[in-house]
């Protein structure tokens, strides 16, 4: 999608200019006039001729050209009507300042439906409604056609909010942090371009190396992902993402859905896409500073160079946290180091020249730190010196040492002082070096731009499909819901696991004590028993699990104390009689489960199974379709990965078999949309893959 027309008019209709000082249409006039604007400005006003000597139409008809683009900033009652004429006139793109839509509810609700019809009707591309604006600092157009204060520098990141509120703060914020934009996109209500638009012509803009969102909600989640996986390997993708409430899982009749959040649902999507996630406003400008201003490090070998020793120690601490590694230095260096230090000092990393060092000490150090090769980055940490320098004379000896020495080894400054005059800040930013005030988030930034890197080399998965008889199982879901039925019985989700190659103990539903001990014959091994009832959840809870039974006295004995306890949770009409199965004996216990999220659709979990899931919580989440590296990852997340591949002498389990099995889970989700939860808990993992089975199932479908 074509989207220069926004961003590089050569003219621009104010629909709603205005003479009247403080008034939103004036004020989008002289923000267009102060920050430079090249093309045409077309103010349209019907009560005056001119504003400030530019001349003022009364009409968008009586316009003497067909605009680029067209700003609404009319009344709501109006807004509608003037994009129409818009349209008429052939004003292709339209920006709709004007709040009062689906934001306020009830009939906001149904003015955006209708101004989507006006939209449609002339084939329109449109930001808003109840945005602030949109702003491209290139010199080309230098356009601030919204109502920000604040004039951005000019720069290469690229920022889109959701909130016009805080696009006027992070704007704000960015100038004393000189963390200049390329484009800033207002995007509002989102009624009609979204998210996956914006980026993906972000993703050939060249002024953009670095794109930041904050977002509250991703309309189009397939496309955001496709968009931002294609634009992520390009240019780094920095999310902060609002609403990360809990309250939806506690309705939810399975352990997935008890698990599978929308904030978790958003990780993974954000895992898949390479996106990197911001938990607050700070950290996404310290990721921004970052990959706007330094090269991308090309290893996570880091050394720091400090004259204190506490922040010192709390910067390696952060290396180790976030999966960086101290850089050894060579013994050249060390002697090379040790010509002009003080005996005091420490020439091994970290790198303290203790507390007298002054301007000459940081820039011999540098230097010598620079033309490390067990190096891929710095960290300086200066606490203000108690001897005759400045963080100010420091921050010169820095330019003198980067003006003549190309290095692609990035820097970053700890900068433990006041921010007065003398500090340097402006001289390290001009150096484009990024400034922090203390070393953990100086570090993360690094480690950030280092998984960043990895992410972006490593190859990408691929979406396996498997054989699968769906036909077989259509009447399955049809007789399900002529019955009304919400949950499927075990030996109907038998049938469709099966179908997708998913191993499944064997078992049956038996309605009489004497049938669970035949059936205990026939297998030739230990049983269990668990009641077949959609009403008891959690069986294990209310007694309705006995397992390992060896004879035929306990399998009876079993099987009326679990009817027993089953009639006290629920009506005999609601149980359709005991599940006998085949006692597994080898093996861990593994979970895996998908939850149908509204927004973001099939979410699969992967995690230690069992009776604590959702006590211990050791799961991973992924967004279908789920890939083979994907899968992978998804184990690899857990803590008890390393038991489940094989530790303390013991063999580990069969791995492909999982990540074949949550691909599997992936497609079948795909596959049945009616499908609104399901799990496989426990899933019975073991070494030799015939041993591996799933023990018990549930599944929920939608039944209107």
């Amino acid at each position: 999608m074509n989207l220069d027309g926004f961003f590089y008019p050569e003219s621009i209709a104010i629909i709603g200019a205005s003479r009247k000082e403080g008034s939103l249409g004036r004020v989008f006039l002289d923000k267009l006039v102060q920050y430079g604007y090249t093309g045409k400005i077309l103010p349209v006003n019907p009560k005056t001729d001119e504003i400030d000597g530019i001349p003022c139409y009364p009409s968008v008809d009586d316009l003497p050209i067909t605009p680029s683009v067209a700003v609404i900033l009319v009344r709501k009652d109006l807004a509608i009507e003037a994009v129409d004429i818009c349209g008429k006139k052939g004003i292709r793109n339209i920006v709709v300042i004007t709040a009062g839509f689906r934001e306020v509810g009830g009939e906001g609700v149904k003015r955006e439906k209708d101004l989507m019809k006006v939209v449609r009707k002339h084939r329109l591309q449109l930001i808003g409604p109840n945005c602030m604006g949109i702003i491209n600092t290139d010199p080309k157009v230098s356009m601030n056609a919204s109502f920000s204060p604040t004039d951005p520098f000019c720069g290469n990141v690229a920022f889109l909010s959701q909130s016009g509120a805080l696009g006027v703060a992070v704007l704000e914020l960015s100038t004393s942090l000189r963390l200049g934009f390329s484009i800033f996109i207002s995007e509002g209500n989102k009624a009609h371009l979204q998210d996956h638009h914006f980026l993906e012509y972000l993703a050939s803009h060249d002024n953009t190396e670095v794109v930041t969102l904050y977002l509250e909600s991703i309309e189009n989640v397939p496309e955001f992902r496709r968009v931002t996986t294609e634009l992520s390997r390009r240019k780094p993708v920095i999310v902060l993402k609002a609403g990360s409430s809990e309250r939806g899982a506690k309705a939810a009749s399975s352990h997935t859905g008890a698990l599978a959040s929308p904030d978790r649902a958003a990780d993974a999507l954000f895992k898949q896409s390479g996106i990197i996630r911001a938990q607050t406003v700070e950290e996404m400008f310290h990721y921004a500073l970052a990959f706007s201003n330094q090269p991308v490090p090309r290893g996570k070998r880091v050394a720091i160079i400090t004259n204190a020793g506490g922040p010192a120690i709390l910067a390696t601490d952060a290396v180790e946290k976030y999966g960086l590694e101290m850089a050894v230095l060579s013994d050249k260096t060390k002697s090379e180091l040790k010509q002009f230090l003080p005996e005091e000092s420490s020439v091994n990393n970290p790198v303290d020249m203790i507390a007298s060092a002054n301007e000459e000490t940081y820039r011999q150090t540098l230097s010598a730190i620079l033309n490390e090769k067990s190096v891929d980055a710095l960290f300086v940490i200066i606490v203000r010196p108690p001897v005759n320098t400045t963080p100010g004379m420091i921050a010169e000896k820095f330019r003198d040492v980067l003006s003549a020495k190309v290095t692609t080894k990035p820097v970053f400054i700890i900068l433990m002082a006041n921010k007065d005059e003398n500090c340097g800040l402006p001289v390290f930013q001009e150096l484009k070096l990024p400034v922090y005030d203390y070393p953990e988030a100086a570090v993360k930034s690094m480690a950030v731009m280092f998984h960043h890197r990895l992410w972006r080399k490593k190859p990408q998965g691929k979406i396996k499909r498997f054989p699968a008889d769906k036909s077989a199982l259509k009447y399955i879901f049809e007789s399900a819901r002529a019955d009304n039925r919400q949950f499927l019985s075990t030996h109907e989700m038998g049938t469709i696991l099966t179908s997708y190659g998913l191993p499944v103990a064997r078992g049956r539903i038996v309605q009489s004590a004497e049938e669970a001990v035949q059936f205990m014959k026939d297998v030739k091994q230990a049983v269990v028993l668990k009641v077949e009832s959609p009403a008891i959840i959690h069986k294990s809870d209310s007694g309705c699990v006995k397992l390992n039974l060896q004879t035929a006295e306990t399998v009876k004995d079993a099987f009326n104390e679990i009817m027993q306890n089953a009639l006290k949770q629920t009506a005999p009409e609601k149980i359709s009689g005991i599940f006998v199965q085949e006692m597994l004996r080898e093996g861990r216990e593994l979970a895996l489960g998908m939850k149908r999220d509204p927004n973001y659709g099939p979410v699969i979990m992967c995690g230690m199974g069992g009776i604590f899931i959702e006590i211990l919580k050791d799961t991973s989440f992924r967004i279908a379709p789920v890939t083979d590296a994907d899968a992978l990852e998804m184990l690899q997340e857990l803590k008890t990965y390393p038991v489940l591949k094989g530790a303390r002498g013991e063999a580990g389990v069969d791995i492909q078999l999982i990540t074949e099995s949550i691909q599997k889970l992936s497609q079948l989700s795909l596959d049945w949309p009616e499908v609104l939860e399901l799990d496989l808990n426990p899933f019975i993992v073991a070494p030799r893959r015939e041993n591996c089975k799933i023990v018990d199932v549930r599944m929920e479908i939608r039944i209107k």
